[in-house]
Formats: structure tokens, C-alpha cells, sequence
């Protein structure tokens, strides 16, 4: 997957939800920028271990967050994660395309702050 390939994130939620203002954006960007790299490393240890419960509670989470800062492209694959990471041949690849495709997002979110 190259990155042009990778959509830029959708504020237009984030956006309606904060009433436009640029400050409370600005906060929930940050907060999403913090606390990223950290669930895509657990994650990633989780599908590894095959730690399912784990696996279940971080992408609940990650949908949310998603979802609040436009990475939508991720969303359905973080979705079957939640629901049906124990029956997945390929957790592994699909936990990887998520994390180049937020990674790649929080390059262009930071540029925002």
C-alpha cells in the first residue's frame, strides 16, 4: 500500500462535535497523538500473544478514537478485530495495515497542532 493510497484523515466529525472551535480540536488531536503509538504497540503484543480479551478491549477503545479523528479507513477492519480476532487467519496483516495507516494519519494530525 503506497501512500497516496492512504486517505487523509476526515475532521468533519471532530469538527461538528467541537462546534468548530479550534482549541477543543486542537485537544482531542492531541490526546489521540498521545495515546496512539501506545495502543498500536499493545495491539500489536496482543495479537501476538493471542491475548483475544485484550485484543477486544484496545480495539473498542481505538474505534472511538478513530472515529472522533477521521481515520475511517481503519475503522471496519478495528470492528472485525473486536468481534472476530479468534476466528482471523490474518490478524497479523490487518493489525499491520492499521498501523501504517495511522501512522502515516498522526505525520499529517501533527502538522494540525
Amino acid at each position: 500500500m503506497e501512500n497516496q493510497e492512504i486517505p487523509l484523515p476526515d475532521l468533519s466529525y471532530l469538527k461538528d462535535m467541537t462546534d468548530g472551535d479550534e482549541e477543543s480540536l486542537k485537544e482531542v488531536i492531541a490526546i489521540f497523538l498521545e495515546e496512539a503509538p501506545r495502543l498500536m504497540k499493545l495491539m500489536k503484543d496482543g495479537a501476538i500473544a493471542e491475548d483475544h480479551d485484550q485484543l477486544k478491549f484496545l480495539t473498542h477503545k481505538l474505534i472511538t478514537q478513530l472515529t472522533y479523528v477521521g481515520i475511517n479507513s481503519v475503522v471496519p477492519d478495528v470492528k472485525l478485530i473486536n468481534t472476530g480476532s479468534t476466528k482471523m487467519n490474518d490478524l497479523n496483516e490487518r493489525i499491520d495495515k492499521i498501523i501504517k495507516i495511522v501512522d502515516f494519519s498522526v505525520v499529517y494530525l501533527k502538522t494540525l497542532l
